[in-house]
């Protein structure tokens, strides 16, 4: 009988081989987002200097504009020296995706600022800034949720099996804390970005729908007992 004895053996075995990875990864409908899919080196990333860079900008009034911006977040973000303190890297980055958002825009109403988050996780530290009404949210391993204030900027210590997700109103607004908890707590983020998108949509979400999330890989064994079995 695979009883609570015989799954904390089979915990402890998991954490013994090292225990699940990490992941990121993004969607979005009328918006732009980075990661696009799925993060190719997840691990290089957190260990190196500059940290796993995520972003959204909501870019509903012009979604063409979306790729290139995120071009040259990515490309402002890398030629910041690593050594700059993260969220002044952050502010730079920031203010650079916002002129050239400016000048990608078409017409002479298109919008000073687009609501924008740009942020980066190295080693346990979160870092980000954003304008506008972009949400991030910190889901804890024990399942509690935590919407992370930006007044702009902001930094949290993670803790092992914690996750983050980067959203869009349209998407934060048609969904409780409690829906979001559940799908970062008990699914990859893969899983669910993309849970949490059908879910908004099917609630009658409009305009900007993108997401992010960030956290660690979940098997099915994971998803049947709701959490990690490194923890």
């Amino acid at each position: 009988m695979f009883n609570r004895r015989t799954f904390d053996q089979f915990r402890f075995r998991l954490r013994s081989s090292g225990g699940p990875g990490w992941s990121a990864f993004g969607s979005a409908v009328n918006a732009a987002v980075y990661p696009s899919g799925l993060h190719a080196d997840t691990r290089a990333a957190l260990n190196s200097p500059r940290g796993l860079l995520m972003a959204i900008a909501d870019v509903s009034s012009d979604p063409s504009a979306g790729q290139r911006l995120m071009e040259r977040i990515t490309k402002t973000y890398e030629e910041v020296p690593p050594d700059v303190d993260r969220l002044i890297a952050l502010r730079a980055t920031l203010d650079q995706a916002t002129r050239t958002l400016k000048g990608l825009s078409k017409g002479a109403d298109a919008p000073a600022r687009a609501p924008m988050i740009i942020s980066t996780v190295i080693g346990d530290q979160w870092y980000g800034i954003n304008v506008g009404a972009i949400r991030c949210y910190h889901v804890h391993a024990s399942g509690r949720i935590d919407t992370v204030r930006l007044e702009p900027t902001a930094q949290r210590k993670l803790e092992a099996e914690d996750s983050l997700l980067l959203c869009t109103p349209a998407v934060s607004e048609k969904l409780d804390e409690y829906d979001i908890a559940l799908a970062l707590y008990s699914n990859s983020p893969q899983s669910a970005v993309q849970r949490l998108l059908v879910m908004a949509k099917d609630k009658g979400a409009q305009g900007a729908l993108a997401a992010v999330a960030f956290g660690p890989q979940r098997s099915l064994v994971t998803n049947i007992f709701g959490r990690s079995p490194n923890k």
